[in-house]
């Protein structure tokens, strides 16, 4: 009656240890539950928007100073090979006042062969005047695209703006891939289109948006090395050695966090991480030294607590709400044995890096600002993302209602207000987020461009060879004019008379704190004829992104003083 029994096979003890061990099973082993058109046309959509509001009158506005310096630098690289802070005629230092006494005559103000051994000796660029205070990454970038495009503003800008696109898709791809959530992944890229001061750094010619997209790169490659995949380690190595090339300041506490969690992750294989982690270090090592990190030093705003609590309202205002930070960290600690182990240990490393650059940024930045932390808003929008859909879970509704609170207002960030002190700058506001009308006028409307009116002026009325003296906004001159280009925040030359007084001034008052009695100096020494009918508006900066860039109205702004040298 009962059939023979047959031999089970029975799993040896290694077999067994390997079924109950955890695997990170890469998402993209798992179907996500969409259609093929829902899987692209989302991404498209994305794309879409961010293309608008990235490319959207890019090059109506002018280069302002740290653009231009990116710019010049990227000439200089085409001319010289290497990016000159001098070239013979015009100097490029760090856009920062160094802390000396304002009412002294800084030296190179009467020949340019003291300043630039001064800066030298600072540690501002390298003994021949190749540029160190940041690596060159962005400035080849931008090189490509003034060879192939010509000197231009929309050549300039272009291959930033698209770094940014690019981002928002890989950001989608990146959520939809790891948590196999087509509304997380959704989230994540509708945050990031509609974080306002990230869109306005990623439209500026700068690393910015190259550094966004290398933190996405960065943890995709890693989320495949931990995740077995093939080739990964190598992946891994080559991702974070190019963020290193275009941002070297805002990789380490990232390496830290990663490498951190490798090491617990594969804490009975030690020997893994450790030989990815002396790759990298190999590979950076030679430019590590030939930049001379160990030298970088800048004099920093006030006290390490005031850098420290700017900082914080710069991330919870405009990267991620410390309430999100804290419900992440909170519904992470909740749901930590039923979450797989790869979405939490994303969720882990996300938070972990805001907390990181809440330390390392007031420790190592001269003044702290939004630039600095912007680039983690790609990590901001996924913590976003996941708690709502996390805590929300088949409430897709309630989700989307949450995502419009938090990209229409700042009621996320109200509650930690009364700890986190307000900057001077901040506007008080119950209903809808500032930035957003700021954003769009910088997009969509035509507000004056100051730099603009006065590189169109000079190109009229200024002969190839006539030396210009401006106390401030030097670099974009340099870009858009064949003059010499004397003054800046070092004064320059601004004093230096003996060949060739100075033909035209353009001075801003909104800039005066920066050795002004040196300027008037100048201008005293000889007679000049104002031009009333130029109309620049006296602000500090053009198109500054930084929320300190919007605190003056170019409408409601006197006009900035220029004048022509009369001849005797």
């Amino acid at each position: 009656m009962f059939s023979s029994p047959h031999r089970i096979p029975v799993p040896s003890a290694s077999v067994l240890e390997a079924r109950d061990r955890p695997r990170l099973v890469p998402a993209a082993e798992i179907p996500v539950k969409t259609n093929v058109l829902g899987r692209a046309s989302v991404p498209l959509l994305l794309g879409a928007i961010a293309a608008v509001l990235l490319l959207w009158g890019l090059s109506n506005k002018y280069l302002w100073q740290d653009e231009a310096a990116t710019a010049v630098l990227a000439q200089r690289m085409l001319r010289f090979g290497r990016p000159l802070a001098y070239d013979g005629v015009n100097l490029i230092t760090i856009d920062w006042f160094k802390g000396e006494d304002q009412t002294s005559t800084p030296q190179g103000t009467t020949g340019p062969q003291a300043a630039v051994q001064y800066f030298i000796d600072h540690g501002d660029f390298k003994a021949d005047t190749s540029w160190r205070f940041q690596p060159w990454g962005q400035f080849i970038v931008a090189a490509i695209s003034l060879k192939a495009l010509g000197s231009t503003t929309l050549a300039a800008r272009l291959p930033f703006a698209l770094a940014g696109i690019v981002t928002v898709l890989l950001l989608y791809r990146f959520v939809l891939t790891n948590f196999r959530s087509p509304l997380m992944a959704s989230l994540a890229g509708v945050f990031l289109i509609f974080n306002a001061y990230w869109i306005l750094h990623a439209r500026q010619c700068r690393y910015y948006p190259l550094s966004c997209l290398f933190l996405v790169i960065t943890l995709m490659t890693y989320a495949r090395w931990q995740w077995g995949g093939r080739w990964g380690g190598a992946a891994f190595v080559f991702a974070a050695w190019c963020w290193f090339q275009v941002d070297y300041g805002t990789f380490w506490p990232v390496m830290l966090v990663l490498f951190v969690d490798a090491f617990v992750a594969q804490r009975r294989n030690l020997w893994r991480p450790a030989l990815v982690g002396v790759a990298l270090a190999a590979a950076i090592a030679p430019f590590f030294f030939y930049f001379e990190l160990w030298r970088r030093k800048s004099t920093q705003m006030g006290t390490w607590r005031a850098r420290f609590w700017l900082n914080q309202y710069n991330l919870n205002e405009y990267v991620a709400p410390l309430v999100i930070v804290l419900a992440a960290i909170a519904l992470l600690a909740w749901r930590w044995r039923t979450l797989g182990a790869a979405e939490r240990r994303i969720v882990a490393i996300a938070c972990a890096t805001i907390l990181a650059f809440s330390l390392w940024i007031p420790l190592v930045a001269p003044v702290p600002f939004l630039r600095y932390v912007i680039i983690l808003a790609p990590l901001g929008c996924l913590l976003a993302a996941w708690v709502l859909v996390r805590s929300c879970g088949s409430r897709v509704g309630l989700a989307w209602l949450g995502a419009a609170v938090l990209i229409l207002t700042p009621w996320m960030s109200k509650p930690f207000h009364p700890l986190i002190p307000a900057p001077f700058w901040y506007k008080h506001v119950a209903l809808f987020r500032p930035e957003l009308p700021t954003v769009a006028a910088e997009i969509f409307g035509h507000r004056p461009d100051p730099n603009g009116i006065v590189v169109e002026w000079l190109k009229q009325n200024a002969a190839p060879t006539d030396e210009i003296l401006v106390n401030y906004e030097d670099i974009p001159l340099m870009f858009y004019l064949p003059n010499p280009i004397r003054g800046g925040l070092s004064a320059f030359r601004a004093e230096d008379d003996a060949k060739t007084p100075p033909a035209f001034v353009v001075l801003r008052k909104s800039a005066n704190r920066f050795h002004w009695p040196v300027y008037m100096r100048e201008v005293q020494r000889y007679q000049w004829s104002e031009v009333t009918s130029v109309g620049a508006p006296d602000v500090r900066w053009g198109n500054n992104p930084d929320p300190t860039g919007q605190l003056q109205d170019p409408t409601a702004a006197p006009p900035i003083y220029i004048a022509r040298r009369v001849t005797r």
